[in-house]
């Protein structure tokens, strides 16, 4: 049997969690001296009230090693063969190491000839964009398919998808570091709206717009620049901008004529660094960014 496991980062929503049977491991986070654990503690809805109300930034911490290896002999135990963990990115958080030393300590306790396999996947994604890979590989795994089977649709999932998201407000992205105070600054006064991506596990600034009613614009051009011909569906991600991500998967539908596969609220891992109206879109691609 195989278990797929990831971290609360990748934000699937608890029904999918319980349909395919995935265990999250929870972040930790602290908010104003108060130490919680995401996804259990509260909802993402739950955590943007939270984060507005901070009388400091929140601060998240890595899930160690030794979480990690209870985990993984839980699951041994439990009957599991394969498991294969799925981490944020490497680039952006040490849980992935973690998960790696974990790994080897418990195959190490382990008798000769048990046969038993730990992977560990470096999704180099945030949220729900390796949420859904994580999700296709369960789904396949419950299905009764093999390991390197549901491995192959893991990475197909990984690597067939970019992201391109959008802020509507700079203030926590400045006060976290993700951009400088002097650019955040010249940002709020010319009213521009940084569009980024995830390249090579890393956030980067791809171009900026100005005013909130171009950002739109700026995500359809990049859907349209990079989505593959195979006319997969997308994903719509999103904390607080709810009309502006109406407003976006709307005219995705219109322009492409592709289905939306379905929308994901954005969790506190992300939001805590780039705030409560950060919105993109899980676009379907075969071309590299």
């Amino acid at each position: 049997m195989i278990k797929l496991i990831t971290d609360s980062a990748a934000d699937i929503p608890k029904e999918e969690v319980q349909q395919y049977g995935i265990r999250v491991m929870p972040i930790p986070i602290t908010v104003d001296g108060v130490a919680y654990h995401e996804s259990v503690d509260f909802t993402s809805e739950e955590y943007y009230g939270m984060l507005l109300a901070a009388k400091s930034i929140p601060t998240t911490a890595q899930i160690t090693m030794m979480e990690f290896a209870d985990a993984f002999r839980e699951e041994l135990a439990a009957g599991y063969q394969n498991l294969i963990c799925v981490t944020i990115t490497a680039k952006g958080s040490g849980i992935y190491d973690a998960a790696c030393l974990a790994r080897q300590t418990v195959l190490e306790e382990l008798p000769a000839g048990s046969g038993a396999t730990i992977d560990i996947v470096d999704s180099a994604m945030y949220t729900y964009a390796y949420g859904h890979a994580v999700v296709a590989a369960a789904r396949a795994a419950k299905e009764g398919l093999n390991r390197e089977t549901v491995l192959g649709i893991l990475r197909q999932e990984l690597d067939g998808y970019q992201v391109y998201f959008a802020l509507t407000n700079l203030d926590f992205a400045k006060k976290s570091g993700r951009i400088t105070s002097a650019a955040a600054f010249v940002g709020e006064l010319l009213g521009f709206r940084p569009i980024l991506a995830i390249k090579d596990g890393e956030t980067a600034t791809i171009s900026k717009v100005r005013g909130d009613h171009k950002i739109i614009t700026a995500l359809v051009d990049y859907f349209q620049k990079c989505a593959s011909s195979d006319g997969r569906g997308f994903y719509i991600l999103h904390a607080q901008s709810d009309e502006l991500t109406r407003e976006l998967k709307k005219t995705l539908e219109k322009t492409t004529g592709r289905k939306c596969l379905g929308e994901y609220r954005i969790g506190a891992s992300v939001t805590t660094n780039a705030g409560p109206t950060v919105f993109g879109v899980i676009v379907p691609s075969d071309r590299p960014l």
